[in-house]
This record gives C-alpha cells, structure tokens and sequence, in this order.
C-alpha cells in the first residue's frame, strides 16, 4: 500500500460487510478488471471499482474529453477538455490521485477483432461503458468465446438499463442475435442523457462486476431503470428471447 496505509485501514468500511469481508476484499486487490469506453456510465464504473479496491484496471477508450461531457462524466475536469486529453489517459491520471493503489493501464484505440486478444489477454471480467453497438456484441463474442464474464451497461434519456452475462447459456445475442441497426437505436447525441441515468447504470454495473469477483453470481436478468419516474422492470433471458423470436443463440448454447 502506500505511506503506510494498510488495507485494514483503508478498507475497513468493507470488512464490516458480510458481502465483502476481510477475504473478499483480498480477492478484489488481487482481481483485473477491464472497461471498454469510460465516458458517461463507463467513468462512473471505473471510479467505482477502484475505490471499492480493485487492484488492477485496463481502460480502452480511443475519444478525447469535450465540453460537452462534463456535466455527467465524472472523473474529467475542465481542463481534460481544454487540452482534449484522451478519456483514458485523464482517467488514469484521476484515479491515481484518488486511490493510488490502484494500476491503471489505459489504451487509447478503439477495441477491434485486431487488438481484442492482446488487449483483454488475463482479465477476470470485462465492464461495457461503450456507446458503440458493434463493439458490444464484439465484446460479448469475445468473452463467451474465452469464457470471460461481463457486464452490458447503457444509459439513454432518461433511462438506464444492465445485464451480467456470466454463463455459456444467456449471452447479449441470446436476446439479441444480431446488432440492430445504428439508425433505430436512440443516441445521447439525439435525444440526450441525464446524468443520474448514467449514475445509476455505472453502480449497478459495478455492483454487479463486484459480486462477479467475489463469486457472488447474480441472476441474468435485463435490468431497466427510468430514473426520471422512478420505475423499474426486470427481464429474463427466456423472456427476452420470446420477444425477439429467438429460439437458438448463433454464440453460446442458449
């Protein structure tokens, strides 16, 4: 650790949780985890798992601070966006003020079928913070292929929404076989986002990557909030492949 402090001091709050504990969080200083695009939800998620004490991050993202980022991603200042730092770069240099124990490895590149092995090569789990449809289901291919868990986290408008695939037999494409086109799917860039929807896709996304590490597996369901009205709704793998008249996954065994 770092000028003396101990994980008994510094994580002392997660020892008294049973969810945790002394061991569990042993197992997360020890684990590897990997965001793909840490804009709006996936800052949030990065700064999450390295508080809770995640030992080691590798974040991808190949865009540069704007302006117009920073009333909902966190981790960025005004300043990232006067020198359009590159977001992978600006979260590493935060998050190695806020919880230096932490190691970062960014990657300023956009994640393609040429750099994916090299670059996901020994992480534990994989966190979505991408806006890019074609790199999800990149993401998910990889992951059922190598057997590496992940976790799908979206925020639009309003509205946020999560899903653990954590099994060979309920991945995004037993839901979805194929991407959807970019034209029919609604974009911060059209209809905006609200900043508490991207908050409560990045916590429950990491909640979700925390009980993944420690072993603690949740329930495959799609999760939907509108934070705006405060509802929730809860789909399952078979619900979702019903409503899309999917009956075998072209990936996993589903």
């Amino acid at each position: 650790m770092t000028d003396n402090i101990t994980p008994d001091i510094l994580f002392s709050r997660h020892y008294l949780l049973p969810e945790i504990g002394q061991d569990g969080q042993a197992r997360l200083l020890r684990s590897h985890a990997a965001v793909v695009g840490v804009g709006a939800v996936g800052s949030r998620i990065v700064e999450l798992l390295a508080r809770t004490g995640v030992g080691r991050l590798t974040l991808i993202d190949y865009d540069v601070v704007e302006y117009s980022n920073l009333p909902r991603q966190t981790l960025y200042t005004w300043s990232d966006a006067v020198e359009s730092t590159p977001k992978a770069e600006a979260a590493r240099r935060q998050i190695n003020t806020i919880m230096p124990t932490c190691q970062v490895f960014p990657h300023v590149v956009k994640l393609e079928d040429s750099n994916i092995d090299s670059i996901l090569k020994g992480v534990d789990i994989v966190a979505d913070g991408t806006d890019d449809i074609h790199t999800r289901y990149r993401i998910n291919d990889w992951c059922i292929k190598n057997q590496v868990p992940w976790v799908y986290a979206g925020a639009v408008g309003t509205k946020a929404s999560v899903f653990p695939v954590i099994s060979q037999n309920a991945c995004l494409r037993c839901a979805f076989p194929n991407p959807p086109e970019k034209q029919d799917l609604p974009t911060a860039a059209d209809v905006g986002v609200l900043a508490a929807a991207t908050a409560i896709a990045g916590a429950r996304s990491s909640t979700l990557v925390l009980r993944i590490l420690l072993n603690d597996m949740p329930d495959p369901l799609w999760e939907n909030w509108d934070v705006w009205f405060g509802t929730k709704a809860s789909l399952t793998i078979d619900q979702l492949r019903k409503a899309h008249g999917n009956t075998v996954c072209p990936v996993c065994s589903g």
